[in-house]
């Protein structure tokens, strides 16, 4: 999907000019590439958005985990606002792989400064989701991973926050 529940600086979409579109990727599109799944090794499901507005994107990771050869992964990056204990409980049942959250300051003030909408509690909040998924579904063998957009601004909190990242048993 194009749509995000945030407005943060430092993305694209917040770029004047940009001229993107609204939209999310349709069940058609996604039927489109499935011929092409028996050889993907991995499948990200995310662009200049946030993939849990989608509301088919449980369906998408199933239907490529059941198409994709072993050993091959699916995932996506998210802002990490809507991830609460049953939707991590229903992507990990759907076969997700990776989780990538955003995460580009560990200070309340300088994160709210950059991700305009969000506040650090809720990807602590989102974080405890995921290791509670991974504790009700014991087979999953899920990655969490955090990105971190570098700027001047957060710069020297990237330390602090990989030694947070690592406390809450993220991987990647």
């Amino acid at each position: 999907t194009t749509r995000c529940n945030m407005k943060c600086h430092m993305c694209v979409k917040q770029s004047m000019g940009s001229g993107l579109l609204e939209g999310d990727l349709s069940i058609d599109t996604f039927e489109a590439i499935e011929p092409a799944l028996s050889r993907t090794e991995a499948l990200l499901l995310n662009g200049i958005g946030e993939p849990l507005l989608h509301s088919h994107l449980e369906s998408f990771i199933y239907r490529a985990k059941e198409l994709m050869p072993a050993g091959s992964w699916v995932g996506f990056q998210s802002n990490g606002l809507l991830l609460d204990k049953t939707r991590a409980s229903s992507l990990v049942s759907a076969g997700l792989d990776r989780i990538c959250l955003s995460l580009d300051a560990i200070c309340p003030e300088t994160f709210r400064k950059i991700r305009e909408g969000g506040e650090v509690k809720d990807l602590e909040q989102a974080f405890t989701a995921l290791k509670t998924a991974r504790k009700w579904h014991p087979e999953s063998n899920l990655q969490v991973g955090v990105e971190f957009v570098v700027m001047r601004d957060n710069i020297h909190q990237l330390p602090d926050l990989l030694r947070w990242a690592s406390a809450v048993g993220v991987t990647f």
